[in-house]
């Protein structure tokens, strides 16, 4: 059995990698099934899982490079049935520039690709607000994302930088170019907020809870109440003097208000440390434990609010470059997920492991009998 799947997997691995040129600049790519065959093939896949007493997980913040594509192994599709991953939410990347004329951002089509040969697997979001173009202000890639957003084939708007801190591997490398403060109430941040607002679809964003962005933040969640906004890596504290208003407190006044905030779970495992501020520890919503380390184990005001708020929490890997290989990415992520709702009651596990997603993904709620649910208001 397992022989014929890894034999079946690789056949449509290579049938992939044979009909897809990975570089290939701004060369347009059509999705190549409609919204509603896309979201029968992910409700049948989801619906495996439970069929078979596994509560699937849905990654709705990830990205990956074209120049990723010809290195897309089989054993991460293996780790994606093994590991009960249902789905998985990709934004693009910039296309490499094909000539030294090309000019402004260049549109990337690779996860369009990759949703055409995987169609039950793959969700397609937008390119990333993750660029230069995006970074240094220029007009290029919100003046594309608008138009592109426009066609209907995209699923999320996929994770734009507003607040950033360098990750550890920039610092390391003395990369300050991620170390972004771009105001979500400013001009590119209002447009992109007001394209959710008009056409429904969701934008995860990467906003380190300083005390400015919080406000820009719920700002923009008043002023365009039809906004579905996730922030993504709930509960990572790098710099906790600059972010000392994030607490239990906070989120749940935030959640209260807001019916249009989620939040991602694409954060560290208990004893992670941010190298670029001495070490802290980073992750706040685990348990102190001994020696200045954590425990594997919620604090009881994080749980309590997960538990409350349950259908405003998602799943997320962040994968992205430099993370290393996919499957070995997939199992250590999946773990991490698996663990924060490890002693979560029932509903809630279910409701941030697929039910949000599958509802901020399709306007709909979802339903274990394998129905469709009404649409969401």
């Amino acid at each position: 059995m397992r022989i014929s799947r890894a034999i079946r997997t690789m056949v449509i691995i290579a049938a992939f990698l044979a009909m897809t040129p990975y570089v290939q600049g701004q060369e347009t790519v059509t999705i190549q099934f409609s919204r509603s065959a896309l979201e029968a093939k992910w409700q049948a896949r989801i619906q495996s899982f439970l069929d078979r007493g596994v509560i699937p997980l849905i990654d709705m913040q990830s990205s990956l490079k074209g120049r990723q594509g010809d290195s897309f192994p089989e054993d991460a599709i293996t780790a994606m049935d093994e590991l009960g991953i249902a789905l998985i939410v990709f934004d693009g990347r910039q296309a490499k520039r094909r000539s030294s004329e090309q000019r402004g951002y260049r549109w990337g089509y690779f996860i369009h690709e990759l949703v055409n040969a995987f169609p039950g697997r793959f969700v397609l979001a937008t390119n990333g607000g993750t660029n230069k173009n995006w970074i240094r202000n220029k007009n290029s890639f919100i003046n594309q994302l608008e138009t592109q957003i426009q066609s209907g084939v995209y699923s999320l708007i996929g994770e734009i930088d507003f607040r950033h801190y360098m990750s550890k591997r920039q610092c390391r490398d003395g990369r300050t170019d991620r170390d972004l403060d771009k105001p979500l109430d400013g001009d590119h941040g209002r447009r992109v907020v007001e394209l959710s607002a008009q056409t429904g679809v969701a934008m995860v964003i990467h906003l380190e809870p300083e005390d400015a962005p919080l406000a820009a933040l719920e700002k923009m969640l008043e002023a365009y109440p039809k906004a579905k906004i996730v922030v993504a890596h709930f509960g990572q504290i790098r710099h906790p003097d600059r972010q000392s208003k994030f607490g239990p407190g906070l989120v749940r006044r935030l959640l209260t208000n807001y019916p249009n905030l989620y939040y991602d779970l694409s954060v560290g495992r208990p004893g992670r440390t941010y190298k670029c501020n001495n070490d802290v520890l980073d992750t706040v919503i685990w348990q102190d434990g001994d020696y200045g380390q954590q425990k594997d184990v919620l604090k009881p005001e994080y749980k309590k609010i997960l538990t409350e708020f349950s259908t405003r929490f998602v799943v997320g890997f962040d994968y992205g470059g430099g993370r290393g290989p996919l499957a070995y990415f997939f199992e250590r992520r999946a773990a991490i997920a698996r663990l924060i709702q490890r002693d979560l009651p029932e509903q809630a596990r279910r409701n941030i492991s697929y039910r949000n997603a599958w509802r901020i993904l399709t306007g709909r709620a979802w339903t274990d009998s394998g129905r469709k649910g009404k649409s969401a208001p």
